[in-house]
């Protein structure tokens, strides 16, 4: 098989014995400890069976914060968002080197009304794993991705207090194994 097959067949693996099995733990990560369940078991055999089985979300985290303008009123505030993502693993860069392939995807909603951002994508790294004859581009840990707000926006942040930010990612190791998508959330209050 060829590369390109080994990542579609492992996620489609790794996805069926999440839904197949109904009986997982569920959990959002907040440190780079070890991951433990709810009954602290670190997530291997918890109660009634039940044992956590790996996402992205285990291998990526995110650090948030809002860049208010300070020179000039008129300039865009910036939604400054840093991917902290475990050794030996990566995320596949926006837009994504392939079709099948997962990126990283920013989004935001104030109030649950969704927010158009200009978001600036870093172009990321050379992962020198190649599929069909095309290498693979990704973000590393500390990847910082910009996200300029416009007037009216931070209008909306400031009168509500604060927004939700959601960053698709799916981390895939430097050997080529990846791990199912996941979505991290970070509500954001506003200050000033």
């Amino acid at each position: 098989m060829t590369r390109k097959y080994w990542y579609v067949a492992l996620t489609i693996i790794a996805v069926f014995a999440i839904l197949a099995g109904g009986r997982y733990v569920s959990h959002t990560p907040s440190t780079h400890g070890p991951i433990a369940a709810p009954d602290g078991t670190n997530g291997r055999n918890g109660r009634n069976g039940a044992f956590h089985m790996p996402t992205s979300a285990d291998k990526v985290h995110m650090t948030v914060h809002l860049a208010l303008p300070r020179d000039s009123p008129a300039s865009p505030a910036v939604l400054v968002v840093r991917l902290d993502i475990r050794k030996g693993w990566h995320v596949n860069a926006n837009p994504a080197s392939l079709p099948f392939l997962i990126p990283t995807v920013e989004k935001v909603t104030i109030a649950g009304s969704p927010v158009a951002l200009d978001i600036a994508y870093p172009r990321g790294r050379n992962s020198h794993i190649v599929l069909q004859g095309t290498a693979i581009r990704v973000y590393n840990n500390g990847t910082v991705l910009k996200a300029s707000l416009s007037g009216q926006v931070l209008d909306r942040f400031k009168a509500t207090g604060s927004l939700i930010l959601r960053v698709a990612v799916q981390s895939c190791s430097d050997k080529g194994i990846c791990l199912p998508p996941a979505t991290l959330i970070s509500s954001l209050p506003y200050h000033s």
